[in-house]
């Protein structure tokens, strides 16, 4: 069986997103685990690509950089505890994220979970940061972008887990939100998200070839943008996400694709991928609707130097329609407004 395959099984089960053998042990009840990337990037404009990254003309060695630290406790069969620190693109080493802390009770085909917990909206949610767990350098922009990054939520969460048959597996799990605060910096500007409400459902079919995931997101918020000339409070607006998402694996072939939608959004992307032993070539092209306009077509390849570590040498090509900014994060100052990326990248897993 290849390394692709392994890796999807993985991610199919959704046991965890680290490799087994790359988990530190404390004691029987107790483990330790990280993550992290780190690339060299640059673009052909000047104006910034991505949100949280800012990729520009210049050679930037830590546009991408991730590194991240989980603990496990399990303090009996059914009671456990987890939580996970992430310096993300956009954190200063000083500062990282607080990206889950929670506590779960497991029974019967039931599990619930209280505390920081990962927002659960489309097939990488749960292993977002990890670059080792997928198999581009990072998932795809037009997608997971569409919400400026925002990951996590504090609430409540309930799984139910049922065997359909020995090959095929599905799982649902509604989730309700407390209030909270979440600041994205898109510079120059300052996004503040009072979000009010949030609550949603997110449900997969699954077997050791295929995914599909369906999750829906209500979120009622008041924005509030700034710099350092000025302070704008918008009223309180509500947004209803809807996604889509589905992986086929067929014998070396991964065929991957995500939809997502709402009043802003209809933004999708499809990927294709073939494994050769540690090499995998794959080829990505994605397109962005409404709120904002653009297509990207990206070619690049994964080699596995272990099974823990990886390396990605990607040609990402941009175009934002119509003069729209797309996926740049400011209104080109060049005039240009489609971008050349290269991205050669290093992922980890200890």
């Amino acid at each position: 069986m290849s390394i692709l395959n392994n890796c999807f099984i993985v991610a199919t089960l959704s046991i965890t997103a680290f490799s087994s053998n790359a988990r530190i042990d404390l004691s029987d009840n107790i483990s330790i685990s990280g993550f992290g990337s780190t690339s060299i990037a640059q673009s052909n404009n000047k104006t910034p690509l991505y949100v949280n990254r800012e990729i520009t003309d210049e050679v930037c060695y830590d546009c991408d950089t991730t590194f991240g630290v989980q603990g496990d406790i399990n303090f009996s069969d059914n009671f456990n505890a987890s939580i996970q620190v992430v310096k993300r693109p956009q954190d200063d080493w000083s500062s990282p994220e607080l990206e889950w802390a929670y506590l779960g009770y497991s029974f019967s085909d039931y599990n619930i979970k209280a505390g920081r917990l990962r927002l659960p909206l489309f097939l990488s949610s749960e292993f977002y940061y990890v670059g080792q767990a997928y198999t581009p350098a990072r998932p795809t922009q037009e997608v997971y972008s569409s919400i400026l990054g925002i990951t996590s939520y504090q609430g409540l969460s309930a799984t139910w887990n049922h065997e359909i048959n020995d090959e095929l597996y599905f799982n649902v799990s509604p989730y309700v939100g407390l209030p909270s605060k979440e600041t994205v910096e898109v510079d120059p500007l300052e996004y503040e998200f009072d979000v009010k409400k949030i609550a949603g459902l997110y449900s997969e079919l699954s077997s050791f070839d295929f995914r599909l995931m369906l999750s829906y997101a209500h979120v009622k918020y008041a924005t509030t943008i700034s710099n350092s000339l000025f302070s704008i409070d918008y009223p309180t607006d509500k947004l209803n996400l809807y996604t889509l998402g589905t992986e086929y694996n067929i014998e070396n072939w991964l065929i991957t694709a995500e939809l997502v939608m709402s009043d802003m959004h209809f933004n999708w992307y499809s990927s294709l991928s073939y494994n050769i032993g540690k090499f995998t070539p794959y080829v990505t092209y994605a397109e962005s609707h409404k709120t904002q306009k653009n297509y990207s077509m990206l070619l690049g390849f994964r080699y596995d130097l272990m099974t823990t570590v990886s390396l990605n040498a990607e040609v990402q090509y941009t175009n934002a329609q119509d003069h729209d900014d797309g996926q740049f994060i400011s209104d080109p100052v060049t005039g240009d407004t489609d971008a050349l990326l290269h991205t050669l990248m290093l992922n980890f897993i200890f």
